[in-house]
Parts: structure tokens; sequence; C-alpha cells
């Protein structure tokens, strides 16, 4: 593994007057990387109505293509309408068009004006992307109760619960935890609308396109300018789908770490587009390279964002390997995409979907990724023993940076964790399950450096230290020169074996030119 350069990305300078400017503003989360003056008022840019959810609690792919979603409209604030409000609004709107009412909900097609607007902004967005729409994009509206539904009905139990059995065995969920209602409540509380790739259509929550046929002044509704915003978000996702195989990179398999990463690329990249509309109809002379151009800005916006509070209780209350990974996807992959497009513009995030990053690592650290740093992907031996005894492989992935950041400030400040995972350089969790129910996880972990891979055993260790005493026989750390060991779970009988194992293959990983071969 070549040694990497300690290049600096997120020292980030915050900016306490902006960050004071938009809460007045009434911004809940996200308020943006800085404040754009428009012609009536001082807007703070950006705040995070949306919800992705897929690498947090594994694959369920489908999941994850329907949720690309809302992401950091103008302090969009989508508060539920009166009902009297509802109710004109609605029944003007049977009279127009045809609605479709089910069980799960209701569907309908865009009003005139709404469709209008459709064509307008993807004319802006194909200007600010620089892409052309090769076809329209189907626009469906629905309500709050139809999307939950959609999304429900894609959720596949059993990658769930397998999902849920990996962060469990690993403190990071509860097991008590019903990991579905917690999927729909946080869909519930945060879910605006989706791109579809696979059927290449835009679903919009009808509250939200309402806003369009409104007066900016009726505070019912969101202003008109900030569902344009989220309406950019999702067009260019569909860009992405007919220019750059967007629901073909997502039918790819990755892991877990790589397709936390694809997930940052796609999401920053509409993200930062989305930026650069606002930025084009507020201040029309100036440039989004001159944002992307300047590394500080860059640091400035990302610690602005990781500094203000989030919307809406579910979110902020999700266990953190359910928020961070979420939030990730848009702040780092924002920060990632900007630092891309301010080296060679929109032509170089176009080149980055071709070869997506392959791992979280070169997301937050985008120096690594531009020189092609890639993991260390080596062989992990069969642990024969734990089969003989009657315990069964159930997963087998690699998490990555992000997730084990995730994983080590359960013993330590989010600062001490950061700097605790950003010396990883591969590793490989597999999950074991015996005939009981009883789970175990055996953790391969390797790291750039011995000085590294002690400060990763040093967190690991953390972690240990919050195990109850009467448990602490079932859980072991260890490090071999920059390879460190993790097991949790595992009856202490079966520690020794496991051991000696990982510590043959730790010597050939580290010996001279040496690769770790199945034992």
């Amino acid at each position: 593994m070549k040694a990497r350069e300690e290049l600096s990305f997120r020292g980030f300078a915050s900016e306490p007057a902006l960050l004071d400017k938009a809460r007045k503003a009434g911004c809940t989360a996200f308020p943006g990387f800085r404040e754009i003056e428009s012609k009536k008022e001082t807007k703070a840019t950006m705040r995070k109505e949306s919800w992705h959810f897929r690498p947090v609690l594994k694959e369920t792919r489908r999941l994850a293509t329907c949720i690309t979603i809302f992401l950091f409209s103008a302090c969009i604030s989508v508060n539920e309408p009166s009902a009297e409000t509802v109710g004109k609004e609605t029944s003007r709107t049977q009279a127009s068009q045809r609605v479709e009412r089910k069980k799960g909900g209701f569907n309908r097609r865009p009003t005139a004006r709404e469709f209008e607007v459709i064509q307008e902004l993807m004319a802006e967005t194909e200007e600010v992307r620089g892409l052309s729409f090769i076809r329209p994009v189907p626009v469906i509206i629905q309500d709050r109760t139809a999307i939950v539904a959609h999304i429900e009905s894609q959720i596949e139990d059993t990658e769930l619960e397998r999902a849920k059995a990996v962060y469990t065995a690993l403190g990071l969920l509860s097991p008590e935890l019903d990991i579905r209602t917690l999927l729909l409540r946080v869909l519930g509380e945060q879910i605006l609308g989706y791109y579809d790739p696979e059927k290449d259509k835009l679903v919009v929550r009808d509250d939200v396109f309402r806003t369009i046929e409104k007066e900016p002044e009726d505070s019912a509704y969101p202003a008109v300018d900030e569902a344009r915003v989220g309406l950019v978000h999702e067009l260019v996702h569909a860009l992405q789908s007919q220019h750059l195989a967007l629901f073909e990179n997502m039918e790819r398999k990755r892991d877990n770490d790589a397709e936390n990463a694809f997930r940052s690329l796609i999401e920053g990249d509409a993200t930062l587009a989305m930026i650069g509309y606002m930025l084009r109809n507020q201040q029309p002379n100036a440039k989004l390279s001159q944002l992307t151009g300047n590394p500080a800005w860059i640091r400035s916006f990302a610690e602005m964002v990781n500094q203000m509070p989030m919307a809406g209780p579910e979110l902020v209350n999700a266990p953190p390997i359910v928020r961070v990974p979420l939030l990730s996807a848009y702040v780092d992959g924002l920060a990632f995409v900007a630092n891309l497009h301010g080296r060679g513009g929109w032509k170089a995030i176009d080149i980055a979907h071709k070869s997506p990053p392959t791992s979280t690592e070169q997301v937050l650290h985008p120096e690594r990724f531009l020189r092609g740093d890639l993991p260390q992907v080596v062989d992990i031996p069969q642990l024969r023993a734990l089969e003989k005894a009657g315990y069964r492989l159930v997963e087998d992935d690699t998490l990555g940076e992000l997730e084990i950041r995730v994983y080590f400030a359960q013993g330590a400040d989010e600062n001490a964790a950061r700097s605790a995972a950003e010396g990883w350089g591969w590793d490989r969790l597999r999950l074991y399950r015996n005939d009981n129910g009883e789970t175990a996880v055996i953790w391969f972990t390797t790291w750039d450096d011995e000085d590294e891979a002690r400060q990763a055993e040093k967190a690991a260790f953390g972690v240990l230290d919050r195990v109850l005493e009467n448990q602490r026989e079932l859980f072991t750390v260890a490090r071999d020169n920059r390879n460190v060991l993790i097991v949790r779970q595992l009856p202490k009988r079966h520690h020794q074996e496991v051991l000696r194992v990982w510590k043959q293959w730790s010597e050939l990983l580290s010996s001279p030119g040496g690769e770790a071969a199945t034992i």
C-alpha cells in the first residue's frame, strides 16, 4: 500500500456570521455555503429535506434506486397546509385533471402550470449542468401516503434484516429496534419526492408541487423558488440517467463501502448543479467555478453544514449508523464533486461517473481519488474451525473508512474517531451465526502503516471498554504490524484458533512483496 501524504481537506474554517444569518432566516438544517442576495430578500441557500438510506442498512439496491430525492432546497420548510386549504386545493385540482385515488394514496398528472414550470426547469438544468435532455422526463404527482407506500413496497426484508444483524453485532443498533418502522418514520418525515432511473420518471409530493401555483406570500406553502430548487436536483438525476448510465451503474454489485462512495458521487453531482442553478438565478454574473476553484470555500461550506442542526426529530434521533452515511452522501459528496469541478469543470465529473470512486476514503480525501490511490484488496482466510463448530457465514462485506469512523465513535469523540479512521487501508467483515441464532463478528482490517494501525487499535479498545464487564470475554482486539483484528460476540473457546489464522494471514500480508492467500 502506498504511503499517503497527509493533505488536509477538512480543516474547514467556519463563518459564524453566516451561521447566525442562516438561523435567523429560518433554516433548521444545512443553511448553505453562503448567503446569496436576491432582489426580494436575503436567503440562506440550502436546506436538507431529503432522504437516502440504502448504504446505511445494506442492500435493497432497488430501494436506493428509488430514493434519490430532494436535498438542500433553499430553507424549504414543507408544513402541512390547513384542512381548509387542502380541501379547496384538492377540489380545484380534481376539477382540472384526473386523480387516481388508491388505498395507498393518490397519483395525478401535473397541471398546465406545473408542466410549464417543468419545461422551464429542464431548460435551465441543461444550461447549468452542461448536458441536454435526450427525451422529456415524465413527472407524476403523489401525496405523502402514496410515496411512502411505494418505498415500503421496495423494501427487501431479508436484506434489511441481514443489515440489522451486522450493525447490531457491532453495537451500532439496538437488538429491539424495528428497522422497517424506523425507515418508514424517517421517510414520512423527510421525503419530498424521488427520481426512478429504472422507469425514468420523477415523482413529486403533491403539497410541494402545489407551491408552483401559489403566491410566495401564502404562508401555507413553501415559496415557488424553493420548490424549483428541489426539482432541479432531481432533474440532474434524470440527466445522469440519460447520459451517464445512472441506472446501469446503480445495478452493479458493490460492497457497502463502494456503494456509499458511488452514492456520494451521484448526490454530490446533483447538489452542486442545484447550487449552480441558485447562483445563476440570484447572481447572474457569478460563476460556479469561482466557488469550486476555491478550496477555502469548500472547507468553509463543509464546516458550516456539520455545525447546523438537522430537520426533523426522526432524523435527529436516528442511530449514527443511519444518520452519518445518509448525510455524507450529500455533504461529503458535494465537497468531493466540487473538488473535481474546481479542477476540470463538469467534464471532470462526467469522467468520474465512468470510473466512480471505489471507497469512501476516496470521497473523504479527494486527492487520493485523483491520484488513483485504491484500497488494498486481499484474500481473507477461511475460518474452518468456526464452520466445524456450527457457525455459518451470513455476511461478508467491506465497511470502509466512513462506517469504521462511526464504529470508533462509540468509544471516542467525533474528532478522535475521524482521526483514527483516516489511516484505513482496507477491511473485511464477516458475520457468522450458529444454530442457536447467536452471531459473531470477525473483522480483518489493514492500515496505511504501523502508526495508523496503533491508532486504530486504540480506538477499537475504546469501543471494547464500553462493553459490559460480564461480556468482555466474547470480545478481542489484536494488532500485528499494520493489521488489526476485531472479534465480537464469539465464545472465548474459539478465540485462539481465530487469532492463529489471523496472525498467519497478517504475517503473509506484511512480508516483503507478500500477499495474503486463503489459508
